[in-house]
């Protein structure tokens, strides 16, 4: 009786071991980038100019950082402008940054889209080390598209924006 006793208990605690050594490991699977978002109060938008290719296809950098800059204040995101960003610690700001290449064989272009969010950081090893505009979040996408599609990068850009607003809320623990 005593054996199956010892038996039980160690089985038990194998069991408790394994619970736990899994929370552990789930613990440490959170991705770095996602907290990099945890207690950002404000961001700011910048934009990067288009190119021709979708400039002259009507995409202007204008409309889609109001776009962006909508669709964060409707998530309950603080946005401020760049030019008073400076005086945020860490000076967190969203970079939309969008290109198109026309291919030489067909009326198709190459587009690359990316969201990154940038801030300032310090290095751990040396707190003198100070990175300003450092990526700690970001996604992106690439693929092709025709000429008469071009109009509708920012339906694809909003896409990305979208899971940067779904971060940043599970960041900072606010359902919207």
């Amino acid at each position: 009786m005593k054996i199956i006793k010892a038996k039980v208990l160690s089985v038990i605690s194998i069991l408790i071991l394994l619970v736990i050594s899994n929370l552990k490991l789930e613990a440490q699977n959170i991705d770095p980038s996602l907290l990099s978002l945890k207690g950002i109060n404000m961001i700011g938008v910048l934009v990067e100019k288009v190119n021709k290719p979708l400039h002259d296809s009507g995409v202007k950098e204008e409309e889609i950082q109001k776009e962006v800059v909508d669709d964060l204040r409707s998530a309950d995101i603080a946005v401020l402008p760049m030019t008073k960003m400076q005086n945020i610690p860490g000076s967190p700001y969203l970079y939309v940054n969008i290109g198109a290449v026309k291919s030489k064989q067909r009326d198709l272009y190459a587009v690359s889209l990316s969201v990154q969010l940038k801030q300032n950081v310090v290095l751990s090893r040396d707190m003198q080390l100070k990175y300003f505009g450092a990526t700690t979040w970001s996604t992106s996408n690439i693929g092709l598209l025709s000429a008469d599609k071009l109009k509708d990068i920012k339906d694809y850009t909003k896409l990305l924006v979208d899971k940067f607003v779904k971060d940043f809320l599970i960041a900072n623990k606010r359902n919207n």
